[in-house]
């Protein structure tokens, strides 16, 4: 994809064809089983992140030869870092997963070539590149779709902010949901030395207080409106992530505990959910049997979102009870029955909840 002489579509197409070709064998090792429900979501990862730093080279082929690269005023190369955010910061990619990044850059400065812009201009429009690199559909399809919302700032500050545009920002303007959504946070390419700032920064705006209990409520109530807004279970209509006892009641369960323990605990400082429900329990911040009972629930609740993905349900992660979809996830989760599964589910998805609730009493 590489190659000199390749039109930007031939690029395009190469690298989704090469993505493809990767992900199918990863899916058929989880199909047949020797990849467990972790194993193909740390190998999804690794896809989506070879494949991030795939489109980011060719993001800026195009403005690097237009406008040079951007410079401080002692003449110093302006680096940036790409942090994944969400499933990409949990190392917990599947099938139709998005990708939630977001860049940041070293400070100002401008370009060296022959149109000159500012760093800011020039690192936005990469990352406006990167998401149609990499998510726009062509005769080969998509690569990974790119989820740009997470950023700091503003829509209309575009898409990299600079190191302290990004701390000012989350210092001054930003609500409790997005230092939340920073407990994902991990940085997955760039510049090494700019790495260890951020990730400095990052630390100290997510970990810095403890939350109170003023905060966990205010947890609480985003999570309700979640669950209305963006699961619309009905009795005929479950939705794996956003519903009742859904992945996102453990994500939050255990995102508040480490936004009230983080301060002081570096070992409940993880990305990962099942790492961090863990670390949690390393500290007495959970029991261990709840916290490994938690962690075997979302695995389940992994698994089931993987085959509704895998098998075709739309919209993701929704299992319609009046269709055939039952009974081919019971089949795919190795339930003897429909019922068996839905049984489980409902178990599981009780279990989860009650530890929510819990939480919040």
């Amino acid at each position: 994809m590489f190659a000199p002489g390749l039109a930007r579509a031939e690029q395009w197409d190469a690298l989704r064809r090469l993505k493809q070709a990767e992900e199918l064998q990863v899916v058929w090792r989880y199909l047949l089983g020797t990849a467990s429900i972790d194993r193909y979501a740390r190998e999804m990862t690794a896809l989506a992140e070879a494949t991030l730093a795939a489109g980011w080279t060719l993001a800026q082929m195009d403005l690097v030869e237009r406008h040079g690269v951007p410079r401080d005023g002692r003449g110093r190369f302006v680096p940036a870092v790409l942090v994944a955010m969400g499933k990409l910061g949990g190392r917990e990619i599947v099938t139709g997963s998005d990708l939630d990044v977001f860049v940041v850059f070293a400070g100002d400065g401008a370009t060296d070539g022959p149109t000159r812009v500012e760093a800011h201009t020039f690192w936005s429009d990469c990352v406006a590149r990167l998401a149609a690199t990499l998510g726009d559909i062509t005769a080969a399809g998509v690569a990974f779709p790119v989820d740009l919302r997470l950023r700091p700032g503003s829509k209309g500050s575009g898409f990299a902010a600079s190191l302290d545009a990004l701390e000012r920002y989350y210092r001054e303007h930003g609500d409790l949901w997005e230092r939340q959504t920073l407990v994902r946070a991990r940085l997955v390419l760039g510049d090494r030395v700019l790495a260890r700032r951020v990730r400095v920064v990052l630390r100290a705006l997510v970990y810095g207080a403890p939350l109170d209990r003023t905060g966990l409520k205010e947890i609480a109530e985003v999570r309700a409106r979640m669950q209305v807004e963006l699961g619309k279970e009905t009795p005929g209509r479950l939705h794996v992530k956003f519903g009742r006892g859904g992945l996102v009641d453990v994500e939050f369960l255990a995102q508040a505990l480490q936004l009230v323990h983080g301060a002081g605990a570096v070992e409940v400082r993880c990305c990962a959910t099942a790492a961090a429900l863990r670390g949690l329990a390393r500290v007495g911040a959970l029991e261990a049997g709840a916290a490994a009972a938690l962690v075997e629930h979302a695995r389940f609740l992994r698994r089931l979102s993987a085959a509704l993905r895998l098998l075709g349900a739309r919209p993701a992660d929704t299992l319609d009870l009046a269709g055939p979809m039952p009974a081919r996830v019971a089949s795919a989760l190795g339930h003897a029955s429909r019922a068996e599964f839905l049984a489980e589910y409902r178990r599981r998805t009780g279990a989860v909840r009650a530890a929510w609730e819990a939480l919040r009493a």
